[in-house]
C-alpha cells in the first residue's frame, strides 16, 4: 500500500507552478526577504505552509467585514 505524504517543501520552479509567480519574482523576493525562503548552498527552497500564508496575507479585503461590523456598531445604538 503506497502512502501519499504531502510535500512540504519546493524549489523556484515548484512554487512557480503553484503561485501565480514567475521564477524571477521568486528569486528577486527572496533575495530581498519579502517572501520566506530556505538558502541551501545555491538553492533556493520554500515551505509550502509559509507560501499559503503569504498569499493570503495578500487577498483584498472586499468591505464585508467592514459592512457588518458598521452594522453590528449601528444596532448596538
Amino acid at each position: 500500500m503506497k502512502m501519499f505524504t504531502m510535500k512540504r517543501y519546493a524549489n523556484t520552479k515548484e512554487v512557480s507552478e503553484y503561485t501565480p509567480l514567475p521564477v524571477k519574482t521568486l528569486y528577486e523576493w527572496a533575495s530581498l526577504r519579502r517572501i520566506p525562503s530556505i538558502k541551501l548552498g545555491r538553492r533556493v527552497l520554500f515551505d509550502l505552509d509559509d507560501i499559503n500564508s503569504f498569499m493570503a496575507s495578500l487577498k483584498r479585503d472586499t468591505g464585508h467585514s467592514e459592512k457588518i461590523v458598521k452594522e453590528v456598531i449601528a444596532n448596538a445604538r
